[in-house]
């Protein structure tokens, strides 16, 4: 603060325009010339204000008042710059009379000179007051002539105060920060090696097409996804057509169709999808929805005895382990969905299925995986049809063996396996030999939930359409149509390295590239089959002869 109570005039300047304020002091100073300094009530209000004033800085003060504050309030205190002072001080002459002002910061008038344009408008002194005339007025004419002078000296600083407004209103921002490299440095700096600044103006430049080039390459991505997104909604929707209209109402006859069998390895559209899986799996166990909503119940009753303790001690520890799994795995079933956890859409639906089928088949009862199966059918069928599918489903062969964990089974399949992963790719079957990898690390994994935990949801569905239609022969070749794809990554990892990545592929699989490498396999269900056959009957062999030799051993 200096001595007159103003403010730092190193506070940020007010850009202001110049040609409005001249404008309207100038109708000020207009005003102020026609009324006639011999006018005595006038004459009496300035001799008043000349008397009470101990000094001219108490105008100035008032003045700077009024300027910042106004009547109401609303402005704050705002310092003026130097080449404002003279400006202010021929508003504050218009207002007290007096030639004298304190001492005022400025107020910059954008780039222009302030000293320009207020010699032109700087206010003439008046005259001294003749203090002689004011022996005519009478105490009567006193008052009046208060009222009078009050009324003048509300009106002319209420104009100030709106012209205050108007040029506060009229400040700018400071100028944007990408233009600040282009500024020279404060004068209290030294100035910019020419080098330096073209170096900057450079960088800066270079920055600026950098950032534009990269707004340009989102843009055409974004582009590209939509028009992406746009053909594959329509081919979505022109093969739904196809599948509504002409395949469904003929299923039994065009189901093993090459046309049908080429739209099919495509995927299936949403729509259509519960349906034809239904049709393709069958109901070979001749399940109804009469008795999903028997075993719904009796899982109900099971779940409330385990919360009573006092029937709890009638269950089964079977019974009372599936329960607990269930609950468990419920809430681990695709946890990124948030749909079938607690508070879930689907979390009752899938509580009921699941507790169904252990109902159902209380020999096989709950087993890990098959919250993920359930799950899945789930978002494409009914409660009552997903029940009758996924009982179905665990009776096909290979899913029987697994979920009722048939060690020999498993082995055959493993073996299965291992022949077309050395005839297929033969440098990855060595090099997962070396590390001892064995199938059933990573293969068990993948047939106990049909890919639907380690791939993401939309290449497991499309690999469930096929795998309804070629049955389990394409659950080994999508294996080995993955390890194909990665294979060299894979050649690269180590043990545990490897191991991780199988459980959990990358999200961002191109469903595409997995089914040209599928193809690529030429696993064939005949072939397959002809293969499981051969591996059956040579372990039926060696088990005979085992036995054989067992019983001839003496005992």
């Amino acid at each position: 603060m200096d001595s007159n109570g103003c403010g730092d005039s190193n506070m940020p300047i007010l850009e202001v325009e110049t040609e409005e304020v001249l404008s309207e002091c100038s109708s000020i100073n207009e005003q102020r010339d026609g009324e006639q300094c011999n006018d005595k009530v006038v004459r009496v209000r300035h001799e008043s204000a000349l008397e009470q004033s101990t000094s001219s800085s108490v105008h100035s003060s008032e003045y700077r008042d009024n300027i910042d504050l106004g009547h109401d309030g609303n402005l704050s205190p705002i310092p003026l710059s130097n080449g404002m002072k003279q400006h202010c001080r021929n508003l504050s002459n218009l207002t007290t009379g007096s030639g004298k002002s304190g001492s005022l910061d400025s107020v910059s008038l954008g780039n222009s000179s302030v000293a320009d344009y207020t010699s032109h408008y700087t206010a003439e002194t008046p005259s001294p007051i003749d203090t002689s005339t004011l022996e005519d007025i009478s105490l009567h004419d006193e008052e009046e002539v208060e009222t009078i002078t009050e009324v003048k000296k509300n009106s002319t600083t209420s104009k100030m105060s709106n012209l205050a407004r108007k040029l506060f209103k009229k400040a700018e921002p400071v100028v944007l920060t990408t233009n600040l490299i282009f500024e020279n440095r404060p004068s209290n700096l030294p100035a910019k090696n020419p080098e330096e600044e073209q170096a900057q103006r450079k960088a800066y430049q270079e920055m600026i097409a950098a950032a534009k080039r990269k707004e340009v390459a989102e843009l055409k991505k974004k582009q590209r996804a939509a028009e992406d997104r746009k053909k594959y909604e329509e081919s979505v929707a022109a093969c739904t057509d196809v599948w509504l209209k002409e395949i469904l109402p003929e299923w039994h006859l065009v189901n093993q169709s090459k046309r049908v069998h080429n739209l099919w390895w495509k995927g299936l559209p949403p729509k259509v999808r519960g349906t034809v899986w239904k049709l393709a799996v069958g109901n070979e166990l001749q399940l109804t929805k009469n008795l999903y909503y028997i075993m719904v119940d009796r899982a109900k009753d099971t779940l409330r005895c385990c919360k009573d303790s006092k029937y709890d001690g009638n269950l089964k520890e079977e019974t009372r382990d599936n329960v607990r799994d269930i609950r468990l795995d419920v809430l681990r079933t695709f946890p990124h969905l948030c749909i079938f956890q607690e508070c879930g859409p689907y979390h009752e639906q899938l509580l009921n299925v699941l507790g169904a089928y252990a109902s159902y088949r209380p020999d096989v009862g709950y087993v890990q995986g098959m919250s993920f199966l359930t799950a899945v059918l789930l978002l494409n069928l009914e409660p009552s049809d997903a029940f009758i599918l996924l009982s179905n489903l665990l009776h096909q062969p290979c899913q029987r063996a697994f979920f009722r964990m048939d060690a020999d089974m498993m082995f055959v399949y493993f073996d299965v396996f291992n022949l077309f992963f050395e005839e297929a790719l033969p440098p990855l079957f060595n090099f997962f030999t070396h590390i001892q990898l064995t199938p059933d690390l990573y293969l068990i994994g993948w047939v106990f939930t049909l890919f639907s935990k380690s791939l993401p949801l939309d290449v497991a569905s499309r690999i469930w359409d096929v795998y309804f239609r070629d049955g389990d022969s394409f659950l080994f070749a999508t294996a080995l149509g993955i390890l194909r794809m990665y294979m060299p990554q894979l050649l690269q990892m180590e043990f545990e390295i490897v191991l991780q990545f199988l459980r959990k592929l990358p999200d961002d699989m191109d469903s595409e590239v997995l089914f040209e490498n599928i193809k690529a396999i030429s696993l064939t269900p005949r072939k397959f089959q002809h293969t499981m056959v051969e591996l059956v009957d040579m372990n039926s062999v060696e088990r005979r002869k085992k036995s054989s030799a067992a019983a001839q051993q003496p005992s």
